[in-house]
């Protein structure tokens, strides 16, 4: 009796022991799929993820995606990106999408792999690129597909080749268009600093994650180095120890989880509005000394008393009335005070959006109402209207931000904030202030 109740269950262990043999045989030759059990991945910041594999769209065989992209071939190839190669691809249904390629051979693309797919099994929003599903059948070889935005990114679009057989030349977006992915960038990280419960910082806020629908409407991207904002915006103690220990190691990197605020994101955002207003593509993305040598070069031209300077610095192949030059003067007034060296003194990014749905009011609100709603930085108590309207020009205006040398030196002398900071954050250490780079704020 007893040995006809172990036999069943012995041979029921036997074959689900095979089976698991020739899973894992499948899985080191980079095929099969994977198994329940790998849905709990480790986090790229040493804690656990469960990701929900059921919310991240589609599943798509790789023959799919070999057919879709015509075998990965090099005239579909779109970008090499930090994390892995974009392809664009079309599906049996016509469909256009976006592939990215992601080898994890390298712990660096294994972090963004896993950032992307617990940013995207959790957030989705009209103004973050539509997330049509994942790959995931290789070992070493992952792949992300997303909707295929027709006029690529912003450094594609800002200037472009004419269809018309009249004029071969280079065209440039137009100011309202212009005008319009800021405001559509602004929003999508309104989202992510306000709605978003805690806070997301984006990490890599540039012109190439602004991606861009047929449209022109603003969908962003990129966001393998996305984490949250913890705690309120107030740094933790602990976060503050390992900032200084990487500090005096030297090896620390830039937008790292220890300097992941808001605040970053906001200064980011600022070299963005200058690449709209200048056509200097480049600005969100170049090297430190460069991007110093630009502001030099720019801040003297934005004023806030009075609007014609900044024509100094305009795209001359933009052509805008009295009006329009008006709202590239309050653009500009909005860009200099994100770049603000003080992290605490920086807009909030749904300020920033409701200055930029109404720029005009930022240049012609007058005297009283200035003084009246006058801010001193972004602290979440300020008044709404008075960062959105009766302090813009207050801003630029204000000692810290007056000067180009001034903005310059204090921006090379700011200390690294711990990665719970935000727009409303204060320095953390100024005993840490004397190492700080301006691309680490």
């Amino acid at each position: 009796m007893l040995i006809l109740i172990l036999l069943p269950v012995t041979v029921s262990f036997c074959v689900r022991r095979r089976r698991n043999r020739s899973s894992t045989s499948g899985r080191h030759n980079g095929v099969g799929p994977l198994p329940p059990d790998e849905a709990a991945l480790p986090s790229s910041r040493g804690g656990g993820v469960s990701i929900n594999f059921a919310s991240l769209g589609s599943s798509f065989s790789y023959q799919q995606l070999l057919n879709a992209t015509k075998e990965f071939r090099d005239s579909n190839l779109i970008k090499k990106g930090q994390s892995g190669d974009v392809f664009k691809g079309v599906l049996e249904t016509g469909v256009q999408i976006v592939v990215k390629r992601i080898s994890l051979e390298s712990t660096k693309n294994s972090e963004a792999y896993l950032t992307e797919l617990d940013f995207f099994s959790r957030f989705a929003h009209p103004r973050i690129v539509p997330f049509l599903g994942k790959c995931l059948e290789g070992t070493s070889l992952k792949f992300l597909v997303y909707k295929y935005m027709p006029n690529r990114d912003l450094p594609s679009s800002l200037f472009y080749k004419s269809n018309s057989i009249v004029d071969d030349g280079l065209k440039s977006l137009d100011w309202i268009t212009r005008l319009k992915i800021a405001l559509g960038a602004a929003e999508g990280l309104s989202y992510l600093h306000h709605d978003c419960s805690p806070s997301i910082v984006h990490r890599d806020v540039q012109a190439s994650s602004i991606l861009l629908d047929d449209k022109f409407e603003v969908r962003l991207g990129s966001f393998s180095k996305a984490c949250h904002q913890e705690n309120n915006g107030r740094p933790r103690k602990i976060a503050r120890l390992l900032s200084r220990l990487s500090q005096s190691s030297q090896e620390s990197v830039p937008g790292s989880p220890a300097t992941a605020t808001c605040a970053y994101d906001v200064f980011c955002f600022g070299k963005i509005l200058l690449e709209l207003i200048t056509g200097k593509l480049g600005i969100s993305s170049c090297e430190e000394p460069q991007f110093k040598k630009m502001l030099t070069e720019i801040l003297p031209h934005i004023s806030s008393q009075e609007k014609e300077p900044v024509t100094n610095i305009l795209d001359h192949s933009l052509l805008v009335d009295e009006d329009l030059l008006e709202e590239v003067w309050a653009m500009a007034i909005v860009a200099r005070s994100c770049l603000n060296p003080k992290p605490s003194k920086r807009p909030l990014m749904r300020h920033i959006v409701q200055a930029l749905e109404n720029p005009l009011r930022v240049v012609r609100e007058d005297s009283s109402e200035s003084e009246r709603f006058r801010t001193t930085g972004s602290s979440r108590g300020s008044s709404s209207s008075g960062r959105v309207f009766g302090s813009w020009r207050q801003s630029v205006s204000d000692p810290v931000a007056a000067g180009t040398s001034s903005l310059l030196s204090q921006a090379e002398g700011l200390g690294r904030t711990s990665g719970a900071m935000g727009s409303s954050a204060r320095e953390s250490s100024r005993g840490a202030s004397s190492r700080r780079s301006m691309k680490d704020v």
